[in-house]
């Protein structure tokens, strides 16, 4: 299996027109087949890709009350991006382990995002822990959304008790994800082949925070 996840912090002007505000999104691809994956983007010389197509939303991420973690501008840059990104990489027989986390909701709503995800090494299997941390007290009400963006060629089916979700490939390999909060299954479009729209679907786990931390907890895992 292949994951890969974002924690680049965006540095100058060339590089953040062509950046995506997707901090701590991740992409999984298992025995030679993607499962999770970003909205994808338009090849240049297929002419110039929508802006949505670099929201946050676009992304397997958290995003706090519908708003990019870095605020795209055209022709300006980044106008508001992480000032602090971190990754720990721990390791023992059975896991590797990322801890990472973002500053880029810390001015707007003074909150800190942190993401672990635990890889096993012996079995197709991806724990992952989603925290919204509050660096001030504040009686308003943040709402949230965790998104994990499927290929097209995946179907999905949410059991009754919204908190799993039987993932079924191209390939035939068979995926359930779990939450510990109800998820529901949404539309969404991916970009294949730098130039061409597809549907797709996305499982999203919603929720609010309005204490100091509010913690999902998530798993892949290959059946």
């Amino acid at each position: 299996k292949k994951i890969f996840m974002d924690i680049f912090k965006p540095k100058n002007k060339p590089i953040n027109n062509n950046f995506h505000a997707g901090t701590l999104s991740f992409e999984l691809s298992c025995l030679n087949e993607k499962i999770i994956t970003n909205c994808g983007a338009i090849n240049k010389k297929f002419g110039e890709g929508p802006e949505y197509l670099r929201f946050s939303a676009a992304h397997s991420t958290i995003i706090l009350n519908n708003t990019n973690i870095s605020e795209l501008i055209k022709n300006k840059s980044y106008k508001r991006a992480p000032q602090n990104i971190s990754l720990n990489s721990f390791e023992d027989d059975e896991n590797l382990i990322w801890e990472s986390s973002h500053d880029g909701y810390l001015k707007n709503f003074h909150k800190i995002i942190k993401r672990k995800l635990t890889i096993s090494k012996k079995t197709n299997t991806i724990l992952g822990k989603d925290e919204i941390i509050s660096t001030k007290a504040n009686s308003k009400k943040n709402n949230y959304s965790i998104r994990f963006h499927l290929m097209p060629d995946c179907n999905c089916l949410i059991t009754n008790n919204k908190k799993s979700v039987l993932i079924k490939t191209k390939l035939n390999q068979s995926w359930i994800f779990k939450s510990s909060s109800a998820s529901i299954i949404e539309d969404s479009i991916y970009i294949g082949g730098g130039k061409r729209v597809e549907q797709n679907q996305q499982i999203v786990i919603y929720g609010n925070i309005q204490n100091r931390k509010k913690i999902e907890n998530w798993s892949l895992t290959k059946s």
